[in-house]
């Protein structure tokens, strides 16, 4: 690895990648390099590594280009599986939320909701809407991280299962505050969906609680 690029400590190991601080020709970077599998034949878990290393590069440089405040990326390193991104200092909604009033909570959510509005209305998933992929700047720029799950797709159920994530994290973690929260992200999703497709936005809201009524809640895989 050149002098100008350089891993200084790890921040998270998770069960399919793990996060190192560094720098990157002096810019402070995220490198996240995914982990090679023993259990795995080794090219296929080369195979998926790159292709999941890949897509979750192309999803963060696309959806950039729509006005979401997403990390950049600086390099993609398709030898080692790794992502080379700026570092976004700030906190995680999950670590100040509970002492957020409710002007700021409703803030967050608002925008955090015509963010997801934005990525679904061309065609992405996220697959992990969590409080914990969210960071708030110190200026309260909303960043939205770890695109690992990420999927293209325009059907109005994965939409929907999208959304319903964030609400059973807001359930698990918020407790009987949870509606308020989750109103106010589906007050910013109606604002930003419904400029393109009024009837559509309904329908994918609509649907959360049919897949509620059917008991369909998969929990992502623990990863980065």
């Amino acid at each position: 690895m050149s002098s100008d690029v350089k891993k200084e400590k790890i921040i998270r190991k998770g069960a399919e990648a793990s996060l190192y601080s560094g720098y990157w020709f002096g810019k402070n970077v995220i490198f996240k390099c995914r982990i090679p599998k023993k259990y795995r034949i080794e090219e296929l878990d080369k195979r998926i590594r790159t292709e999941r290393t890949l897509n979750e590069a192309r999803a963060l440089i696309k959806v950039k280009n729509y006005g979401i405040n997403v990390p950049q990326v600086f390099e993609i390193d398709s030898t080692t599986s790794t992502i080379v991104m700026k570092y976004i200092q700030g906190n995680k909604l999950k670590d100040i939320l509970a002492n957020l009033d409710d002007d700021l909570k409703k803030k967050y959510f608002y925008e955090i909701g015509r963010t997801i509005a934005t990525l679904h209305k061309n065609g992405h998933i996220h697959g992990d809407i969590t409080t914990s992929n969210i960071i708030i700047t110190s200026e309260g720029n909303i960043f939205l991280i770890d695109f690992g799950l990420h999927e293209y797709s325009d059907t109005i159920e994965d939409k929907s299962v999208d959304l319903h994530l964030l609400k059973r994290v807001l359930i698990s973690s918020r407790g009987s505050n949870y509606e308020y929260c989750f109103n106010a992200f589906l007050e910013g999703y109606r604002s930003r969906y419904r400029e393109i497709d009024i009837n559509e936005c309904d329908e994918i809201i609509k649907n959360i609680k049919a897949i509620e009524s059917r008991g369909r809640y998969i929990k992502p895989e623990d990863r980065l």
